[in-house]
């Protein structure tokens, strides 16, 4: 079956089904157990579709370590941007005189979803999210290096014929740590697998289109959000935020064509749900972070964020302009 209809059956049942699970959200915004299933529907979709039109299994989405540079650049990607917000929410502060636009708070309080009575002040909280984060990472690079390695592949080589099928149980088994750390719906992880992993992985000799593609249906799977109590009766607000999560979709597919690897978005993806919120404040909600004022302006996810993400989106999509027209150019000169 062509890619495009490939592209639209997913599409179609990603959406369809997410913003079902979303509107049973709304009816009860307390029930945070569905946002995780929402974000783990793009990867169930992902890998029906792959299996019913190429019967391709889910390793296809790409689980091998691809090297320590997309890693790492995907683990600083929230911090550079966080020091951008910082840096233009002081410059406008001290432009305009507004010593409320943004300023740090040194002593609030933060609480973490692992247990309801562990919070920290200022701070120590940072300390305590690198841990988690740290945490958090390991059970993927478990994953990445075991398929590196070819461990899965090695073992099936290994096995008497009547019992090459343990292979598939090997490969489950590898990601238990993912599910004992992250719980059974690791949302970060099943988004990548099915906008990055599946989408952009079946326009992958086209990035332009891939992001072109990317880029209005990731904002669309956000729009359960802006009916949210929080956001509801904003519209420039919810306007900014679709559109910065449609920016952030180029880098994350650069991620993904960097090294046809999946993990690089996943750690990108779980990292900036983590610092984002922590440091600049939380857009779902409206609370503030480490650093609390005009949180809808300065956020990652809001104004500031869509400047940060839309110039690195720009220069991406520049690059890939000119790698495409450079293979015309060497034809009318042949």
């Amino acid at each position: 079956m062509p890619s495009r209809k490939e592209t639209l059956w997913f599409i179609v049942l990603a959406l369809l089904l997410s913003w079902g699970v979303g509107a049973c959200w709304l009816l009860d915004e307390r029930r945070f157990i569905l946002i995780r299933l929402l974000m783990c529907i793009p990867a169930l979709v992902a890998m029906g579709c792959a299996w019913a039109f190429r019967r391709e299994p889910p390793r296809a989405a790409g689980f091998a370590f691809s090297g320590w540079r997309p890693w790492l650049l995907a683990m600083a990607y929230p911090w550079i941007m966080v020091l951008f917000c910082l840096g233009l929410a002081y410059l406008w502060r001290g432009i305009s005189g507004q010593v409320d636009f943004i300023y740090l708070r040194p002593l609030a309080e933060f609480r973490f979803a692992v247990s309801k009575s562990l919070g920290f002040h200022g701070l120590p909280a940072l300390g305590f999210a690198a841990a988690t984060w740290v945490v958090l990472l390991l059970p993927w690079l478990l994953v990445a290096a075991a398929y590196r390695a070819q461990w899965p592949d090695r073992l099936k080589a290994a096995l008497p014929a009547s019992w090459t099928w343990l292979h598939h149980a090997f490969r489950a088994a590898l990601f238990l740590p993912t599910l004992l750390t992250h719980g059974p719906l690791p949302g970060e992880l099943g988004e990548e697998l099915g906008w990055r992993g599946y989408l952009v992985r079946r326009w992958a000799d086209r990035p332009l289109v891939a992001v072109a593609i990317t880029m209005p249906v990731w904002a669309s799977f956000h729009l359960p959000v802006i009916f949210s109590s929080a956001q509801k009766g904003h519209p420039m607000q919810n306007a900014v935020f679709l559109l910065s999560i449609a920016a952030a979709a180029v880098p994350f597919a650069a991620f993904y064509l960097w090294g046809r690897s999946v993990w690089p978005c996943a750690v990108l993806h779980l990292s900036w749900n983590l610092w984002n919120p922590l440091l600049l404040g939380n857009v779902y909600t409206g609370q503030a972070g480490l650093f609390g004022g005009q949180v809808r302006t300065f956020n990652g996810e809001a104004l500031f964020g869509l400047l940060f993400n839309a110039i690195l989106a720009l220069w991406l999509i520049a690059r890939w302009r000119r790698a495409a027209s450079q293979p015309l150019a060497s034809l009318r000169e042949g």
